[in-house]
């Protein structure tokens, strides 16, 4: 396939690099890549937006890009890799299981503080550790009651525990919250390890922080049962 002429092939490949190169948080070294792919890819039309993605067919002349093809149709269409067996073939999937799992644990504990009349605030950017407003925090979860008045605080951890349990660092954190935010208590979830869950009471503070710890290889159910007793816990901190 001759990358300078004006193809099916080459609109779609010039198209898919475009929109990769739109996207945060793509890596240098790919970033550079599809740079240079732009580059030799100059003089190809852009696509109309809106219009059908131009057809291609397989042939012994595209035969070395029918894997990269597929791949651009799946980014232009919006689409994703799935685990089912399809046309195109992955030896692997990269996930940010810090991510997903804090993705997860503020989506569900959200559902299941409602139930409680609670109104939950995923990042919430609004406050600040100190006076001036200098030094931002921003919890997982900010929990407010009708009135909007912030009666709870939690945060997802997806970490490797320290030998004798969960960080130092995160009960700091999670006393930083409380504090700032005027609370009495604080919650931090984590995923299930050798350590059992655990309530520390700070010194010269009277604020507990409660440490909960989700057992990712239970049932759907049970994990969202998990989840409702850790909304229970935090509901009735009010």
């Amino acid at each position: 396939m001759e990358l300078h002429l004006d193809t099916a092939e080459n609109r779609l490949l010039l198209a898919a690099a475009r929109r990769l190169l739109r996207l945060p948080g793509v890596p240098a070294q790919v970033r550079s890549a599809l740079r240079h792919l732009q580059t030799r890819l100059a003089g190809v039309a852009p696509l109309v937006p809106g219009r059908p993605l131009p057809a291609w067919h397989p042939s012994r002349l595209n035969a070395r890009y029918h894997t990269a093809l597929g791949l651009a149709e799946v980014i232009l269409r919006g689409g994703s890799v799935e685990l089912a067996p399809g046309p195109i073939r992955v030896d692997g999937l990269l996930v940010d299981m810090a991510a997903v799992f804090e993705d997860f644990v503020t989506a569900a504990l959200a559902e299941a503080l409602a139930r409680y009349g609670l109104r939950a605030r995923p990042q919430d950017r609004r406050h600040a550790l100190d006076v001036a407003g200098r030094v931002r925090i921003r919890p997982d979860l900010v929990v407010e009651d009708h009135t909007g008045r912030t009666v709870g605080v939690a945060d997802a951890k997806y970490k490797a525990e320290r030998p004798g349990g969960f960080p130092d660092a995160d009960l700091y954190q999670a006393l930083a919250y409380a504090t700032a935010l005027g609370l009495g208590e604080a919650h931090l979830v984590y995923a299930a390890g050798n350590e059992e869950p655990a309530r520390h009471v700070v010194r010269n503070a009277g604020v507990r922080i409660v440490c909960h710890a989700l057992d990712l290889a239970a049932e759907p159910g049970e994990l969202l049962a998990q989840v409702e007793r850790v909304a229970g816990e935090v509901a009735a901190s009010r």
